[in-house]
């Protein structure tokens, strides 16, 4: 009967907390839909999450009411965009830039590379092939688009591994010279857009999560580069960057858009 009793208690107690629970709120500002779609029915089917989804005339006065904000903005970012993210990150804010977020488009702006620790070089030029360890460039072959393999090189934290299925092993030499080639669990996408030679103007200050292989037809040069998923503090608050996400189908692979939803949900503890 006491056992009854301590039963029915702690079934009363874990439905009254799952009542009081309130969905995360999340806000995704962004400039191309059709992506965003596909990850919004994934993150509020899956994870429960509540997002409000604007664009960059139609911005809030104020991001504090939110959990996460997600950034997928292809074109221009506009400098109040670029303030309020910078000003809600540093004040406890979690920031999550996405695949184009960080591209040549924002080449100009005053703050967002250095609030990112990010450096492109000769972004003019972006759209030519180029070496590994050069300037900065992107490639998707048109309507094609390209082959990477995105490469797990954490694979004992959260946000790697909550829900997240790997594919087979790939070699991979991390970009961290010097480094030993070895065997990692990767995802395959088959139609996406490489974005090559990210630079790192912050030293240490970034945890990578992944980093991705490419093999560029035009060049015939390997990319291998710990640039695909990485996250770290600014001031009060996190900043993620996620690489993939050129069309829908990118984050119709449920195992990228988890990772997302992971970067959204996770504590702050490994």
């Amino acid at each position: 009967m006491k056992n009854m009793k301590l039963f029915f208690m702690s079934t009363v107690l874990a439905v009254l907390f799952l009542g009081s629970a309130q969905a995360q709120n999340v806000l995704i500002v962004q400039d191309e839909m059709p992506q965003m779609e596909v990850l919004i029915k994934f993150l509020e089917e899956e994870g429960k999450l509540k997002i409000t989804t604007v664009d960059q005339d139609h911005l809030p006065k104020d991001f504090s009411n939110f959990d996460a904000v997600i950034g997928f903005v292809h074109g221009k970012l506009f400098e109040p965009t670029e303030l309020a993210i910078i000003d809600y990150t540093k004040n406890g804010g979690k920031f999550i830039a996405l695949h184009h977020t960080i591209s040549s488009g924002k080449s100009n702006n005053k703050y967002f590379f250095g609030f990112l620790g990010i450096q492109l070089d000769h972004a003019e030029f972006s759209k030519h092939p180029v070496e590994p360890g050069g300037g900065y460039g992107w490639f998707h072959d048109g309507k094609n688009g390209i082959s990477q393999e995105i490469v797990n090189l954490h694979p004992h934290h959260f946000i790697t591994t909550n829900k997240v299925k790997w594919g087979k092993n790939v070699l991979y030499t991390p970009s961290d010279f010097p480094s030993v080639q070895g065997k990692h669990p990767a995802i395959t996408l088959k139609k996406t857009e490489a974005y090559l030679n990210h630079k790192y103007t912050d030293g240490r200050e970034k945890t990578v999560l992944c980093g991705f292989k490419y093999y560029d037809i035009r060049t015939n040069a390997l990319f291998m580069q710990d640039r695909a998923a990485w996250y770290k503090k600014h001031e009060k608050g996190l900043i993620f960057y996620f690489q993939p996400g050129e069309t829908p189908d990118d984050y119709a692979n449920k195992n990228i858009s988890q990772m997302i939803l992971n970067a959204v949900i996770w504590d702050g503890r490994l």
